[in-house]
């Protein structure tokens, strides 16, 4: 009798999003592989006590967990995958573990569960049709200059993760980037599902100029499709002048957040646009 593979989904941050098939099958392994094997024991509260044993498998030992899980499948055992929170291999360890398993001719079976890459694109309202998934972006570099800027003309809409210290740091390169950042449609989202969630909606350079500081916890980004110009479309200029007007309207921007806005929309330079902010319009 060969073993079985089960990667269970597991709540992004709210822990009554757990199944109760996913709960079964977690208390029923013979073997769980956890990328933090103290999630189990948070989703599962008082029946934490009567979890089978539990091994770390994270991004740095996953290949190294490989011949331990497949001697337990050759032994008929169900082994259980659970990442920390999401789905094991959207951005999270598990494919090493997969690959190897049908290699060697064993089964692999999926419980679904949340992602945080479906509910981010879910609440953003953006066709579904189209969508591709890009995970974690590059840190910097030719890598990162170069996957920003084919996105200018990218029109199925483009998930990202990124962690909150630097989700301020990707809009502001996204809006030098894209040649439409004052009308292309962004959303933010923040700790999905958890107590603190936020959802932050815009345009790129108009979100660009928001994110002042660094946002807490996990982030999805949904970056909305470029649209096809033809001569029907509204041209540079107004759409220029439609950016530039919602800066000085904006009443959540500061005097320097307004100048900088303005000055990378126009070319001028950002102090002199603050003095003039400053001293307010002629008499």
């Amino acid at each position: 009798m060969s073993g079985t593979l089960v990667l269970v989904g597991t709540p992004l941050g709210n822990r009554d999003d757990l199944s109760p098939r996913a709960r079964e099958a977690i208390l029923s392994a013979d073997l769980l592989l956890c990328e933090d094997t103290r999630s189990p024991l948070r989703l599962l509260g008082e029946e934490g006590s009567a979890l089978p044993q539990r091994i770390s498998c994270f991004v740095a030992n996953e290949g190294g967990r490989v011949g331990l899980l497949l001697e337990r499948l050759e032994r008929g055992e169900r082994v259980v995958y659970v990442s920390e929170a999401g789905m094991p291999v959207w951005s999270d360890p598990g494919d090493k573990l997969v690959r190897a398993v049908i290699e060697a001719g064993f089964e692999v079976d999926v419980i679904p569960g949340p992602t945080a890459a479906a509910t981010a694109l879910s609440l953003s309202g953006f066709a579904a049709a189209d969508v591709r998934f890009l995970g974690f972006p590059p840190r910097g570099g030719r890598a990162r200059t170069e996957l920003l800027e084919r996105l200018g003309s990218e029109s199925a809409a483009v998930i990202f993760y990124e962690a909150g210290n630097r989700t301020a740091e990707l809009v502001r390169d996204l809006a030098r980037a894209l040649p439409d950042a004052a009308t292309r449609e962004i959303v933010v989202a923040r700790e999905l599902t958890k107590l603190h969630q936020e959802v932050l909606r815009g345009r790129v350079a108009e979100l660009a100029a928001k994110l002042d500081g660094s946002l807490r916890g996990e982030v999805t980004v949904v970056l909305g499709g470029a649209s096809a110009q033809n001569d029907d479309d509204v041209d540079p200029a107004q759409a220029a002048a439609l950016a530039l007007w919602q800066a000085l309207q904006d009443p959540e921007l500061k005097p320097r957040q307004k100048a900088k806005r303005v000055a990378e929309l126009t070319g001028l330079d950002a102090r002199e646009v603050y003095g003039a902010l400053s001293r307010g319009p002629a008499r």
